[in-house]
């Protein structure tokens, strides 16, 4: 009798999730103490994080750990050949979709009540990661409801693949962007004297400002200029969401041999862009303020946007799988990027509106500020109600088209299992 020896891919996936939870739990508790200690001390009324930001951070952090817990169970069985379920989501009812957008809104006021309350904002974290985790799980129990997506270990190992992987790569590329610009600014001045000096004036007014009020003035011409909104503009909603949506697609492409219908892609992407908006989310809603359940429920939104856009670039990749041909991947990934760059253009214009409105002293009232606010929102409502009509439809076209029988997707795996 031959004994196959475990296949090495199970066996690196399984590492890794192991080691991402164990350094995300690890990290978890560290912060947790200092957070305690830093308390105790006295130190939180220093500058810096405060305890409780830092207890936020910590939750975040034990979050992603779990999130990884399950795609490594799931590997280790897999090494050992022991069967894993392969279970079709039942669809998403309406009165369950607007019970989970109920908790989602809930549980984002809830937390922005008890962190304005002394006494009780340490009840507030629970309700701050349900704000977080909410709309993603929403959107993908809509997407995914009466479609084969493979088994429980595919569905774990992208959802943790598309939290490291996309992120990661996605991060790199922007800084590395923001470097290569910053040494063409210095050398476009180097090149410049004038210009230089007139940049070293305006540092130095900056630097020596006796107030806010004065930095205010003095910088608000320049934060409000045509030049630098159009230069916000080309980063955030052209550069980002090509490298975004790309590294995000990136999870996809690891399983192509494996996908065994577009609707397989369209759930693979999906997870990806889960994973990845869990995580900007996580973090990016770790500092909480006097807006923060409005941050929260922006931050579902984009979660959302993450999503649909991921899904319809595996739709696209899966199709060229199956077709050989390239043109509907090209036409999904345009489309997913064009969301990306649209939801992206809006918050850059509410952003500078809002800055015009603060910034500009010399009008009681800006219109252009006003107009750029009412616009970039009237974009941000209409995306967040068609995003999951849009899925629904989606969902709905891909359950129409799906085969009757499938093989089973084990995991990430860009050969297949002999």
């Amino acid at each position: 009798m031959q004994i196959r020896s475990p296949d090495w891919r199970f066996i690196l996936l399984a590492i890794v999730d192991l080691f991402g939870a164990l350094v995300a739990l690890g990290l978890a508790a560290l912060l947790a103490i200092y957070s305690v200690l830093r308390g105790a001390s006295g130190a939180d009324t220093q500058d810096g994080p405060t305890a409780f930001q830092i207890i936020l951070l910590a939750s975040a952090l034990a979050m992603m750990s779990a999130g990884f817990i399950p795609a490594a169970y799931y590997n280790i069985r897999r090494m050992f050949e022991k069967n894993i379920p392969n279970p079709t989501p039942k669809p998403l009812h309406i009165w369950q979709g607007f019970m989970l957008i109920t908790a989602w809104v809930f549980s984002a006021i809830l937390a922005q009540i008890l962190f304005n309350s002394q006494s009780l904002k340490w009840l507030s974290p629970p309700f701050y990661l349900l704000a977080v985790i909410l709309p993603g799980y929403f959107l993908l129990h809509l997407a995914s409801g009466g479609l084969n997506i493979g088994s429980r270990l595919r569905t774990w190992s992208t959802l943790s693949v598309g939290m490291t992987l996309g992120p990661l790569l996605s991060f790199m590329a922007e800084l590395a962007l923001i470097i290569l610009g910053l040494v063409g600014i210095g050398i476009y001045l180097a090149l410049h004297p004038a210009q230089a000096s007139a940049f070293q004036q305006f540092a130095d007014k900056l630097r020596n400002a006796p107030s806010l009020d004065e930095l205010a003035a003095a910088a608000g011409p320049w934060a409000i200029s045509p030049l630098t909104f159009f230069g916000a503009l080309l980063f955030f909603s052209v550069f980002t969401p090509f490298i975004e949506e790309t590294a995000k697609s990136l999870t996809v492409w690891l399983m192509f041999s494996r996908l065994a219908s577009p609707a397989q892609g369209f759930i693979a992407g999906a997870l990806s862009g889960a994973g990845f908006g869990l995580l900007e989310s996580l973090l990016v809603s770790a500092s909480p303020d006097s807006s923060w359940s409005a941050t929260l429920l922006v931050r579902g939104m984009s979660t959302m946007m993450h999503i649909l856009a991921s899904s319809l670039a595996g739709w696209g990749i899966a199709s060229y799988r199956l077709s050989k041909r390239p043109g509907r991947m090209i036409g999904m990934y345009a489309l997913a990027i064009s969301l990306h760059s649209l939801w992206n253009a809006s918050v850059v214009t509410i952003v500078f509106g809002g800055l015009a409105l603060t910034l500009n002293n010399t009008k009681p009232t800006d219109l252009i500020g006003l107009a750029m606010i009412a616009f970039g929102i009237l974009v941000l409502v209409i995306l967040s109600l068609g995003i999951p009509i849009s899925m629904g439809i989606f969902n709905q076209v891909l359950k129409s088209k799906e085969p009757s029988s499938l093989p089973l997707a084990d995991a990430i795996n860009p050969e297949g299992v002999k």
